[in-house]
Formats: structure tokens, sequence, C-alpha cells
């Protein structure tokens, strides 16, 4: 089953590195120029479970624990790197032959520094070394 934290209902744009390839579907676009658009007003939003992996008993989350508030974007500090680093796992098969787990995994680490997450290291060196459990899997 799965465990939804968040659930974004609008248009969230973010200038990666990764440029010259494109993609889209109906929850992201990848544009050639880096710019990877999270589609929230889809349906009923774009949800995604935060940092990885956890479970839910009853109405308590267990596992990886999500970060502080920050106060510049009123969101978790792993808010905006777990949102976009999700939406290219959850869509690994479609996208793992243009676009590298590592460069995903690399914005994921990017995000998490320019918000601020102390353990941003730390986190990082973790997706990179359990990510391919969950990479292309869906």
């Amino acid at each position: 089953m799965s465990v939804y934290v968040y659930c974004i209902k609008k248009e969230y744009s973010y200038k990666s590195s990764i440029i010259g390839r494109s993609f889209e579907n109906e929850w992201f676009r990848l544009d050639s120029d880096g710019t990877i658009m999270v589609k929230g007003t889809n349906r009923r939003g774009y949800a995604w479970d935060g940092c990885s992996p956890k479970m839910k008993i009853g109405d308590i989350y267990f596992g990886t624990s999500e970060a502080v508030l920050n106060y510049d974007t009123g969101q978790s500090k792993t808010y905006y790197a777990s949102m976009v680093h999700d939406v290219f796992y959850q869509f690994g098969k479609e996208v793992k032959s243009f676009v590298s787990r590592k460069e995903v995994d690399k914005e994921f680490y990017n995000i998490l520094k320019r918000d601020g997450f102390r353990f941003t290291k730390a986190y990082y060196y973790c997706v990179r070394a359990l990510g391919w459990i969950w990479w292309g899997r869906r």
C-alpha cells in the first residue's frame, strides 16, 4: 500500500542540470533546458511519500524522517527535493533510457542543499546506496 505524506495541487517548476532531453506525461515534464514541471494541477494533485522508505501503521508513519520547516518556503526542508526525486523514480521505467539515476539523485542533493537541510550529505549517500531498489520499479 502506498503511503502519501505530501500532495501538491499547483504546478511546481525547478531548473535542473538535466539538459538536452525532453519528456512529458500527465504528472511531470522535463524540458530540454533542464526545467522540470511537476503537474500538481492534474486530477487531485501530485502525491508522494516524502523521503523513503516509510510505512504507515494506523495514522502513524514510521521510517525516514522529514525535515523541519523551511521558513522561506513554508514547507519541510525535504519537501521539494523529495517531490522532484520521487516523480523521476515513479516514472523511472519511462525515463531511465535517457536520464540516469545518478543525475536524479544529484538533483535531490542540490535541492536539499538549496533549502538548507543540515543532513544533505547523509540523505544523498542513502539514496545513492539504496535507490537502485526503487529506480524503474513501477
